[in-house]
């Protein structure tokens, strides 16, 4: 089954720290730093420049602040213990990273940056300088700064992917119009029917599987547009960002058929890749 593959370039600022554990001193406010952090409120909307829109359900809200509450606690602890070192408290941010393994599927990208935003507030207070990496992994699933050399590789469509370091480009394959008809399946995640055509809607959590021939264009009542490109393969106009691509565990999730050759989602705007 071919997959929809989206390539991000990541620019990422955490900085890995050296295997000898340093000793920490805790600053003389660390204290009333933590009480603070823990009484404030958590996961609610912030408005630019560091723009959140808030979590959605207020159930799952309470859950993650409970989550980052305990890290804060488990921070404060090897504040107040002996000889305190980075390595303790990088272990803390292990062990509490790993308690949203459960809920991960359910943290929105924005909601993966604010549990970042709230450890590396823990991490200010007592003048930890690295994650070793925990944070990069959480967020990214992977550890930019463990990419050294460049490697290349090219899937079955001809594309040429190119990596190096923490930077991944593409170098599309050329598309010829043949006539061929390929399944894109297309699920809705959003509160409203998405419209294909007079006779045919999409609803919410509902999903379809179009056959669409490599001459045609699927245009969505939301704007959104697939299409084959003159020169390349499927293409998406999508200027309100409502469209993200489905790989890996995802395909399972959104129960994409094995004979669909590109899975996407539609999400409210401004949430999409």
């Amino acid at each position: 089954m071919t997959k929809y593959i989206q390539i991000f370039i990541l620019f990422l600022t955490l900085s890995a720290c050296g295997q000898k554990a340093t000793e920490m001193k805790t600053p003389e406010n660390a204290n009333k730093h933590f009480t603070d952090f823990i009484a404030k409120k958590k996961f609610v909307a912030q408005p630019y420049p560091n723009y959140y829109p808030g979590i959605a359900d207020e159930k799952m809200r309470l859950i993650f602040t409970e989550k980052i509450n305990q890290i804060a606690s488990d921070f404060k602890n090897v504040a107040e213990s002996e000889n305190p070192t980075d390595k303790d408290y990088q272990e803390q941010i292990g062990i509490g990273i790993s308690k949203f393994r459960e809920n991960y599927l359910k943290l929105d990208t924005e909601d993966r940056e604010m549990v970042c935003v709230y450890i590396e507030q823990l991490m200010d207070i007592v003048g930890l300088e690295s994650s070793n990496g925990q944070l990069n992994k959480f967020m990214y699933g992977f550890d930019p700064m463990e990419m050294k050399k460049e490697e290349r590789w090219t899937d079955e469509h001809g594309n040429v992917f190119i990596q190096k370091e923490n930077e991944v480009s593409i170098i599309p394959a050329k598309y010829e119009k043949t006539g061929k008809t390929y399944k894109v399946f297309i699920f809705n995640e959003t509160a409203n029917e998405i419209q294909v055509s007079e006779s045919l809607k999409i609803r919410p959590n509902e999903f379809k599987v179009f056959n669409m021939v490599d001459t045609d264009t699927l245009e969505l009542n939301n704007g959104v547009k697939f299409m084959f490109g003159a020169t390349y393969g499927l293409e998406i106009e999508d200027k309100k960002s409502q469209v993200s691509g489905l790989g890996g565990e995802f395909l399972v999730k959104y129960g994409v058929p094995d004979e669909a050759e590109w899975a996407f989602v539609i999400v409210p705007e401004g949430e999409g890749d």
